[in-house]
């Protein structure tokens, strides 16, 4: 555990509280795919598959920015 400011030891909460929406960010190979593959498909949603909806071709990649 880590010492908070005040010197003491505490636990980390990582309760996630119903409802909630986890934003993923980060590089490539980091484990954001791994860690979403931990709950329930019914739970996640992916930018590739709404690219895919909308292309109707999943290996189109295009920037959203441009």
């Amino acid at each position: 555990m880590k010492p908070t400011l005040e010197g003491t030891m505490q636990p980390l909460d990582t309760t996630i509280s119903d409802p909630a929406l986890i934003v993923l960010i980060g590089a490539a190979g980091s484990g954001k795919s791994t860690w979403a593959s931990t709950w329930p498909s019914t739970q996640v949603l992916e930018l590739d598959q709404f690219r895919a909806m909308v292309s109707d071709d999943f290996s189109v990649k295009f920037s959203v920015l441009s």
